[in-house]
């Protein structure tokens, strides 16, 4: 029945305690919910003050526009022409340009691949910059001639004898 001398206390703890971090953390987060909806209440971006529409007999007649029809043809400046022949018609027409700048315009149903093919061949041509016609209607395409026009609504195709 002796008695035992207490035993020596060992080292510090060897546990981190999470417990008032996490506490830290949401009220963090919180604070930081809080604040970032009142802050975000506009974004600046320098927009331009008028934009102007250029008439189409105000286009320089030395412009390139290459253009993907409704059947997946191509044309340059409203000639419908093979994609190795517009290539070649491309190359030779910047060759004397000092801007060598190009527009790609595309019927609004054409397929997604045949633009981008365009581009790259345009692109491949030598045009230094491509730039993309808007958007438009499939009334309002006018870049190549008469091969995707559509009929009104009830009209008979173009081809179509009357009669």
């Amino acid at each position: 029945m002796g008695m035992s001398a207490p035993k020596k206390a060992k080292g510090g703890m060897s546990e981190i305690n999470v417990t008032p971090l996490i506490d830290v953390m949401l009220v963090l987060l919180i604070i930081f919910m809080v604040i970032t909806p009142a802050k975000v209440t506009e974004m600046a971006a320098n927009l331009p003050q008028k934009t102007e529409s250029v008439e189409q007999d105000d286009v320089p007649q030395d412009q390139l526009v290459a253009a993907v029809c409704l059947d997946g043809t191509v044309s340059l400046n409203k000639v419908v022409m093979p994609l190795e022949d517009l290539h070649e018609q491309v190359r030779k027409r910047l060759r004397v340009k000092a801007k060598k700048v190009i527009f790609v315009d595309a019927h609004p149903d054409a397929s997604y691949d045949k633009v981008v093919g365009l581009m790259d061949t345009v692109r491949d041509a030598g045009a230094d910059r491509v730039g993309l016609a808007s958007l438009k209607t499939a009334e309002e395409f006018r870049s190549c001639t008469g091969v995707d026009a559509a009929p009104a609504e009830g009209a008979p195709p173009a081809d179509a004898n009357p009669g």
